[in-house]
């Protein structure tokens, strides 16, 4: 079971990452149009400019988020496990986190489904790309980005 808890804890942790669970929105003001950048807490989602059910992803910002959310899910589910194992009775406690680990895959499985039919066409630097630059874009633009801290926005 412990080496399943390395498959389930980054596949939750992908979830919450995709969900927005908690985030940064930034938006970016300017003459022209920008799109809007979601991070938690690396940015590593775009809203496309000609579609709003269209999302560009950054490979990298994605990947370093799962790792951030992974490790916190890992210290909280030791935590977790240290406590239930202190107990008189950890068993109806086990059962209880064991169904709640169980949702939170569903969770994850419901918004990758989500994510999937959202996802913009293309990998190329303004679609679904390795890393996105905003700082200099934003330079480049004459823009202004403001982050805003976000709860479960998709």
């Amino acid at each position: 079971m412990k080496q399943l808890n390395y498959v389930i804890i980054p596949f939750v942790a992908l979830g919450l990452v995709l969900s927005l669970a908690i985030g940064i929105e930034y938006n970016c003001k300017c003459q022209e149009m920008f799109p809007t950048y979601y991070g938690s807490p690396f940015v590593f989602k775009q809203k496309s400019l000609g579609s709003s059910m269209e999302y560009f992803y950054s490979i990298s910002g994605l990947i370093l988020n799962v790792l951030v959310w992974s490790l916190a899910l890992f210290l909280i589910d030791k935590a977790i496990q240290r406590m239930i194992g202190k107990l008189n009775k950890p068993k109806l406690t086990r059962i209880s986190y064991n169904i709640l680990i169980g949702m939170l895959i569903a969770f994850t499985t419901l918004n990758i489904a989500m994510n999937a039919k959202m996802i913009g066409r293309g990998f190329e630097k303004e679609s679904n790309y390795w890393y996105w630059d905003i700082d200099k874009e934003a330079e480049n633009a004459g823009a202004t980005c403001e982050g805003e801290m976000v709860l479960f926005t998709n």
